[in-house]
């Protein structure tokens, strides 16, 4: 008997380490694709960076300098690297600078794109995303796959709400060289604009 009870708090406790070990792996893969955060990455390795509806397009008439996309995903959602590349800024951009990133900005009060973090890929292209609730989890220098988590989403800069500011851009991360990033993802099998 003394060894078939050995054998089973030995068992008991390598089940045990084994919950602890996966256990944290688990919670992040869970936190990381639940509320409508990235989906599977496409055949041409593109994803969108979280499945939201679209709530104001790109250089509409109405607002001519919008140089990107607001998808609808709600603070705290999980925002994810578009394609594979390369960091290549990490900032928070809010005029006046002491306003800061660390609280929600405003559509009145603040320009800027709050925490938000650029991403070179191949072909030139780079892609942008804005208004992060909190500094990005990434840094300038490092290597990101498709699909990887990047930031969260929030209301920092000129934001009036919480949303993801996407842009794509192909030459540089100028004003001049965005382009439509809805036409864009989907010549790249990513469409936007899901509810996911």
């Amino acid at each position: 008997m003394p060894g078939k009870t050995a054998a089973l708090v030995t068992a008991t406790a390598l089940t045990f380490v084994l919950i602890c070990i996966t256990g944290p792996a688990l919670l992040f893969a869970t936190d990381a694709t639940a509320g409508g955060h990235c989906g599977p990455v496409g055949p041409l390795g593109w994803t969108a960076p979280v499945h939201a509806p679209i709530w104001s397009g790109y250089r509409t008439p109405s607002r001519p300098r919008h140089n990107g996309v607001d998808l609808g995903a709600p603070r705290g959602t999980t925002i994810c690297a578009a394609a594979a590349g390369s960091v290549v800024r990490v900032r928070c951009n809010v005029v006046p600078a002491s306003w800061g990133c660390d609280r929600d900005g405003s559509p009145t009060r603040v320009q800027g794109c709050g925490y938000y973090v650029d991403i070179a890929h191949t072909s030139d292209v780079y892609t942008r995303y804005c208004h992060m609730l909190q500094p990005p989890s990434v840094a300038v220098g490092q290597s990101v796959t498709a699909g990887q988590p990047i930031g969260v989403v929030g209301s920092s800069g000129h934001s009036s709400g919480p949303h993801l500011h996407f842009e794509v851009h192909r030459g540089g991360t100028g004003w001049d060289t965005g382009i439509d990033p809805v036409a864009f993802m989907h010549t790249v099998a990513a469409s936007l604009g899901q509810s996911g």
